[in-house]
């Protein structure tokens, strides 16, 4: 019994280490990231108006437009690293209101299916007739999610065609984002939802991105309290899955006031 004891003060006390050092990471993560903002957006601030100075000579126009674009790949990294920190802290805000699915699924499919034709790929939808008019969710939450798959799905598709399909069933509804594209190897699948972990897109270079949207996607998904699956095939596609709860919302308070 004496030795139990020990044991568990021992982990308490390593436990409380451990996360005594998380939140001060944290800490560190969001000092650094607000210290980093104010030069960024000067940056960013003094490219937006070169680029927009009919002085600046032809052959510098190339040159202000990779300093906007560097700033701009900087301010994503950070909103990422942010993003993972609030989560991690247990500091995210997740927001429930009533949306418009059907309005807000028709935005998303129009956006990605003109990034689809851009690069020379079919944009495949469906959504299940089940599907309400209004749901309960965290709008904004609930984009990001299906924007980070769609991106990787057409990123990383150079043939062939992007599906979206939208299932519901039971107040759960099912978002499935498959692709032809190059498939994930089965060594990167089990760190596919790591931090800073690209894949494919690690042996190219001129393949954009920072390892961050996959991570963020998993732990929103949880945050809602949904889950997500990934299956792949080298030279074949892969398939990500992400199941939510959507609530029904029978007489939503849009259309009463309306």
């Amino acid at each position: 019994i004496e030795a139990h004891s020990r044991t568990d003060a021992e982990l308490q006390r390593a436990k409380e280490k451990a996360e005594a050092a998380n939140q001060a990471k944290s800490r560190y993560v969001v000092g650094l990231s607000h210290e980093l903002r104010t030069p960024l957006n000067s940056v960013m601030g003094y490219a937006q108006i070169l680029e927009r100075d009919p002085d600046v000579p032809e052959n510098r126009r190339g040159s202000v437009q990779v300093i906007k674009r560097s700033a701009e790949h900087l301010s994503g990294l950070i909103d990422g690293l942010l993003d993972i920190s609030k989560i991690e802290a247990g500091r995210l805000h997740v927001y429930s209101n009533e949306i418009n699915i059907q309005d807000f699924l028709d935005q998303i499919v129009d956006m990605f299916s003109l990034q689809a034709a851009a690069k020379g790929l079919e944009f495949r939808h469906a959504r299940a007739k089940a599907l309400p008019l209004y749901v309960r969710t965290d709008e904004k939450r609930l984009r990001q999610i299906l924007v980070n798959l769609l991106s990787n799905a057409i990123k990383f598709t150079q043939s062939g065609h992007v599906n979206f399909d939208v299932g519901y069933r039971m107040q759960v509804a099912t978002f499935t984002v498959s692709d032809t594209g190059s498939g994930i190897s089965a060594d990167d699948l089990d760190h596919i939802f790591e931090p800073f972990v690209r894949g494919e897109a690690e042996h190219n270079r001129f393949t954009p991105g920072l390892g961050l949207g996959l991570t963020i996607t998993k732990l929103l998904t949880e945050t809602l309290g949904g889950e997500i699956t990934v299956r792949s095939a080298v030279g074949e596609g892969t398939r990500f899955q992400a199941r939510l709860m959507l609530s029904k919302v029978e007489r939503p308070a849009l259309r009463r006031s309306s």
